[in-house]
């Protein structure tokens, strides 16, 4: 009836008794830990706090399940742009035999039509490469953001850990009263800690996968006559 989950274990107290078991060397923090089974003699009716919890960690599951697929598509268009570049570079390498050759012949039509195309072919490499640049950018974004996912995982399981305490001390459950309060409050803060530290490192990623973004658009727009070229068009919004 109850979720099945390993239960996390959440060694915290207060900083005075922290400073304090310092001082004397020894190691005497409590952990704060409710097993499954105790709550086995709650009625449902007083668990409708633990019953909330439980579904916002489901939510938070589940967040962090699609950041992974997120992650994993913003590699898989990174193995396209490269592909994109590789061939950008073929072309290019192309275009250069061509002017060499056209540059043999003496005549100046074929050479000005060779150092058009040459010269398309390097714009074409560097969006390409510009669009590189911005998948690697992306795939640091995915992976800020999955971080934040996480962080909001644990916090859900620290809400959930202390909903589950408080069901058993209203229960008036005697193991209650060893266990402390201020350990799942210390342990939800430092989770939440946790979680606004990531909320930063996203938005500085996600600014700089703007700016890659804006330079390989730039870098693209400048391309002439790309025809069937092979650059990729933009195919998700960061």
């Amino acid at each position: 009836m109850f979720q099945s989950r390993r239960r996390r274990v959440f060694a915290g107290v207060m900083m005075g008794a922290a400073l304090s078991v310092a001082s004397v060397g020894c190691s005497s923090t409590r952990s704060a830990q409710v097993e499954e089974s105790w709550l086995a003699r709650v009625p449902e009716a007083q668990l409708g706090g633990v019953r909330e919890a439980q579904s916002e960690r489901r939510i938070a599951q589940d967040a962090v399940t699609r950041s992974d697929v997120a992650l994993n598509d913003a590699r898989r268009e990174l193995e396209v742009a490269k592909r994109n570049e590789d061939a950008a570079k073929a072309r290019l390498e192309a275009h250069e035999a061509a002017l060499k050759a056209a540059r043999a012949t003496g005549q100046s039509d074929n050479i000005t039509q060779a150092q058009s195309e040459r010269k398309n072919a390097e714009t074409s490499l560097n969006a390409a490469q510009a669009q590189v640049r911005y998948r690697e950018q992306a795939i640091q974004t995915m992976e800020a953001q999955k971080e934040l996912r996480e962080a909001e995982l644990a916090v859900a399981d620290a809400k959930l850990d202390m909903a589950e305490y408080q069901a058993l001390e209203a229960n008036q459950d005697v193991r209650a009263q060893e266990l402390s309060e201020a350990d799942f409050s210390a342990a939800t803060a430092d989770a939440q800690r946790k979680v606004e530290e990531s909320q930063r490192k996203l938005q500085s990623e996600q600014r700089s996968e703007q700016q890659a973004r804006a330079n390989w658009q730039r870098m693209r727009s400048q391309v002439q006559g790309y025809g069937g070229s092979g650059i990729e068009s933009e195919q998700r919004n960061p």
